[in-house]
């Protein structure tokens, strides 16, 4: 049996639950909603900052008695407010003493901070752990991963949830993890060549770094990438696919759920013409997508923002979490695989406040990425914007090239580059050829030094 590396031809199904992925769609919510409205009770009684935030906006947590109610009624939370909370009752927050209270031991988790907004501290009891691993086992047997097979993890292991998350769920599902995130580029090769893992899992940028690095990635028996941490166009996922001769699985997640909770079914990705599902973990975590002027959950194939509920963090309670991240709501009829899990369509993901005005045009990154990582040669990319000394904006995107690329092509490349994406974006940006940084965690393609 296989599966074709494009995602339109599938001669196997894989199951970890079959009871809730052969289940009706009405019987998952239904599930969903007692799992919510139980939590949602349970959290007023035990849990001062949800129930003063509840309180505040004058929810009656008896009167609600289905989903809509609580879509309605629970007010959402955000970065800011888990930040407030932690500076009014350092170092945690009082969202955690519940979990402190019981004198058992946490997992730690922590962000980067670099939205400006300051670090956030989230945890998880290792009963909400075990919850937490349940989810990796459904998207690691969609990808074909089966107790025993090995996995290289090219993430670092630090305080970060990216890592961490990602090793627990690995190991729970019985793999073999090889945990060579903390090496540079170069060893993590020499692993890989030695050890001869099934699967990569880490940042999707990354595995082109690294593909970029070795004459042929092919020939290290990879086949399955585990891909995820950061968007990506389709275009892009399938170029790696090709360096590897593998097939990729998306999947999605953040830090506040201390989990990826989305991911790929057998048919994995998908095509331009028919892009694939990220899964929700539909028995795990209650996802709303709404439109965020009115609040209203969106329809079928219409945009709108991510908020999560989840269903086994009792302790540390996660409840209508908005995570301004957007993207293409998708029931799961849309997906071939028959499962009743909701989720988003592939490819569509991105900040809902992420747009940068440029010379008065409004320019999406997602669309910036789909055309220069569409180029071959192109290995990663950094865009500078700056002014001129009449506050006029300027915009300089710098090529990474692969190795290998002769110097003769670079000029018609700078070229093509150029025309490409004034005719995607309607503007002009400078471009050259040089080196950018790297990072093992999601890629920062952009930044901004302009005069304001």
């Amino acid at each position: 049996m296989s599966i074709d590396r494009r995602g339109d031809r599938v001669t196997e199904q894989r199951f970890y639950r079959p009871e809730f992925e052969q289940a009706d769609p009405a019987a998952i919510r239904q599930y969903q909603e007692k799992k919510v409205l139980d939590l949602v009770r349970r959290v007023w009684a035990t849990n001062e900052f949800f129930r003063t935030r509840w309180a505040e906006a004058g929810v009656d947590v008896e009167s609600l008695n289905s989903l809509d109610d609580v879509q309605k009624a629970i007010p959402l939370i955000e970065k800011k407010d888990f930040v407030r909370d932690q500076l009014e009752a350092p170092p945690f927050g009082k969202r955690i003493e519940p979990a402190l209270r019981q004198k058992e031991p946490l997992d730690f988790y922590t962000t980067s901070g670099t939205s400006g907004q300051g670090t956030e501290i989230h945890a998880q009891t290792r009963s909400e752990l075990a919850s937490m691993v349940d989810s990796y086992r459904y998207g690691l047997t969609w990808s074909g991963l089966t107790r025993g097979d090995t996995v290289a993890l090219t993430i670092p292991i630090t305080m970060f949830a990216g890592g961490r998350c990602e090793m627990q769920g690995a190991e729970g599902h019985g793999l073999s993890v090889l945990p060579i995130g903390n090496y540079d580029a170069h060893r993590k090769l020499t692993v890989i060549e030695q050890f001869r893992p099934k699967a990569l899992m880490g940042s999707t940028s990354y595995f082109a770094h690294l593909a970029s690095l070795h004459n042929d990635p092919s020939s290290l028996g990879v086949s399955t990438l585990l891909t995820g941490l950061e968007g990506a166009s389709l275009s892009y996922i399938h170029r790696l696919e090709d360096d590897w001769n593998a097939t990729a699985y998306d999947r999605f997640g953040c830090a506040q759920m201390r989990t990826d909770f989305m991911f790929n079914c057998e048919h994995g990705v998908g095509t331009d013409d028919r892009p694939g599902l990220l899964h929700n973990i539909s028995p795990n975590v209650w996802l709303e997508v709404i439109n965020p002027e009115t609040g209203e959950h969106v329809e079928d194939g219409e945009y709108g923002e991510m908020v999560v509920t989840s269903l086994y963090n009792t302790e540390t309670p996660l409840i209508r979490c908005r995570l301004r991240d957007g993207a293409l709501y998708r029931e799961g009829a849309y997906c071939p695989c028959g499962r009743p899990f909701s989720g988003v369509e592939q490819g569509s993901i991105s900040r809902i406040d992420d747009v940068k005005k440029i010379k008065g045009v409004n320019v999406y990154p997602q669309a910036l990425d789909d055309v220069v990582l569409a180029l071959p040669e192109v290995d990663e990319y950094e865009v500078l914007l700056t002014s001129k000394t009449d506050a006029t904006d300027v915009a300089t995107i710098t090529l990474m090239l692969k190795n290998g690329v002769p110097e003769d092509r670079r000029e018609a490349l700078v070229s093509s580059a150029a025309k490409s994406i004034h005719g995607k974006l309607g503007i002009n940006f400078q471009v050259q050829v040089g080196t950018v940084a790297r990072s093992e965690y999601k890629v920062r393609r952009w930044r901004d030094e302009r005069v304001r």
